[in-house]
């Protein structure tokens, strides 16, 4: 891609600009009234400058586009008042291509409808002043085009901005998820890291009395595997209590089973372990048969505890949280 330095454009835009007024100050003893002249170059000049000059990015504030308009119709009727009724050498009507300029200008800094009331204002003064003629002598078809390129120009800038507005998103999206994913795949494995550190003063019995374990050692193996599988399906379900009271409901021969299906992905810690210490709570109340807690996304609820026992029809707890 071709980049031109910001300084460069605007001195070329602003030389650009200033060559319509070097000839009006050059031919300025060829007006019928000079003051209205005077006042209509150094009006030109002011905006001119502002308007290349304005620095808050590309696009100008509505209230600087607005006084631009005013601008150029009052140079365009200052030009008129000059001009007198004849005039002799094309270089006396420099304001067509000056106000084109500075509607051009208008238009690529963010303005595409306002620019055209200011050309179309100058074309009908100049028109009324000079009869259709002025047409082919005055300049006016090449303001014209002119502007219209600086239309184009600026349907193009704001093409490309929406461009690069839309896959800055997308990179800030891809970036995001990249960015989830590593902290997703880091929380499995100190989840899985902690998990197994637990595990290993019983990994380590078992290996030192080959498999062969007394009653007590095999109920807490089991246990022991049963809080092994919670660190790693149970994700957002374990905290501190809610591993206590599983710990203690398995002891009492309660079978209890964690499933998170994300439904607290989205909570803060606070709002999650609130709901944890509420399923901690009931839990501590059963005495027999299953418990399954689990959380479900995309539902008005955020965990579900469901207690039944085999010899039952109906739950002997559901509750939604």
């Amino acid at each position: 891609m071709i980049r031109v330095p910001r300084l460069a454009l605007t001195l070329i835009t602003l030389g650009f600009g200033l060559y319509h007024a070097f000839l009006g100050f050059i031919y300025l003893d060829q007006y019928d009234q000079r003051l209205p002249a005077v006042l209509a170059l150094v009006l030109y000049i002011g905006i001119l400058g502002i308007t290349i000059g304005w620095r808050s990015g590309l696009r100008i504030p509505n209230w600087l586009a607005w006084i631009n308009i005013l601008s150029v119709v009052a140079i365009s009727i200052l030009m008129v008042l000059a001009l007198g009724d004849e005039y002799e050498l094309p270089y006396t009507t420099w304001h067509v291509a000056g106000v084109a300029t500075i509607m051009a200008i208008t238009m690529v800094r963010g303005h595409s409808i306002l620019p055209w009331i200011g050309v179309v204002f100058m074309v009908v003064e100049i028109m009324m002043w000079g009869g259709p003629s002025t047409i082919f002598t005055a300049g006016i078809i090449g303001a014209l085009l002119l502007v219209v390129a600086a239309q184009a120009a600026n349907y193009a800038l704001t093409a490309s901005t929406r461009a690069a507005n839309e896959f800055r998103i997308r990179s800030l999206e891809t970036r995001a998820a990249a960015a989830a994913a590593a902290a997703a795949a880091r929380e499995r494995e100190i989840r899985i890291s902690n998990a197994l550190k637990g595990s290993l003063p019983m990994l380590e019995l078992i290996v030192a009395s080959n498999g062969r374990l007394s009653t007590t050692e095999k109920k807490a193996s089991r246990l022991a595997e049963a809080g092994l599988r919670d660190q790693i399906r149970g994700r957002m379900l374990v905290s501190k209590n809610l591993v206590h009271e599983i710990h203690e409901a398995r002891s009492r021969g309660v079978e209890v089973q964690l499933l998170d299906d994300g439904g607290m992905d989205e909570l803060g810690e606070a709002e999650r372990n609130q709901l944890l210490d509420k399923a901690a709570a009931e839990l501590s109340n059963i005495q027999s048969g299953k418990v399954v807690i689990r959380s479900v996304a995309g539902e008005n609820w955020k965990l579900t505890i469901a207690a039944i026992r085999k010899d039952t029809d109906r739950p002997d707890l559901f509750l939604r949280l």
